[in-house]
């Protein structure tokens, strides 16, 4: 992000990257790399990472699909990281970076680091989400509780797995940000749970604090 480059004047790159992004989508939706694609509402999503400047560095992108979000995150001056599995999109995604935000960067691979513990009684039920392929962390050379924020829209079916994911495996500290196309974006710091099972655990504790 230029220095004399102002948010309005990034917003009118983006507007063109939806629309592009779009129009790709509306011509390739019944081919097999697109057939999970589904896009979040991206104004929506843009206004949020514009409110989080200067409180997050590094954002991750799960499922990054064309890599909007990413490219977003990088033009408004965050290091931005998109994991996406389909090798196809990860080429659409380096394409759209190359015009609309090229620090952007972009790893094929899958978003569940290879120490996530899955537990089917915890919640993690996976419905889309492939588990055939490699970890992309590597490909990164970065490590989930690496990134400040982390940004997924998730099959609603899913949502628990992915927020377990960052929750065991992520940045203690960091945020985690799901859109739902009916409960709109969410944001969830991890950190905010951990107080709250301590207090719970030991409420004696939290009264003499108090006095």
């Amino acid at each position: 992000m230029s220095s004399a480059e102002t948010d309005d004047d990034i917003l009118a790159d983006m507007q063109q990257l939806w629309r592009e992004a779009e129009q790709l989508w509306d011509a390739s939706d019944s081919t097999t790399p697109f057939q999970g694609y589904v896009s979040a509402d991206y104004p929506v999503v843009f206004e949020a990472l514009r409110g989080l400047k200067g409180q997050v560095l590094s954002i991750l992108e799960w499922g990054s699909g064309l890599g909007v979000v990413t490219i977003m995150a990088s033009r408004l001056g965050f290091d931005a990281y998109g994991i996406e599995v389909e090798p196809e999109l990860v080429d659409y995604s380096t394409n759209f970076a190359a015009r609309f935000g090229p620090h952007a960067q972009f790893a094929e691979g899958s978003f569940i680091p290879e120490e996530f513990d899955y537990q089917p009684r915890r919640g993690d039920e996976i419905q889309q989400t492939r588990t055939d392929v490699d970890s992309a962390y590597l490909a990164l050379d970065m490590d989930l509780r690496d990134f400040d924020l982390v940004y997924a829209y998730p099959w609603p079916e899913e949502y628990n797995l992915f927020r377990n994911i960052v929750k065991t495996c992520g940045n203690p500290q960091g945020l985690f940000m799901s859109f739902d196309v009916r409960e709109g974006l969410k944001l969830e710091r991890m950190s905010d749970e951990a107080k709250h099972r301590r207090r719970n655990a030991n409420p004696r504790t939290r009264n003499i604090r108090k006095r």
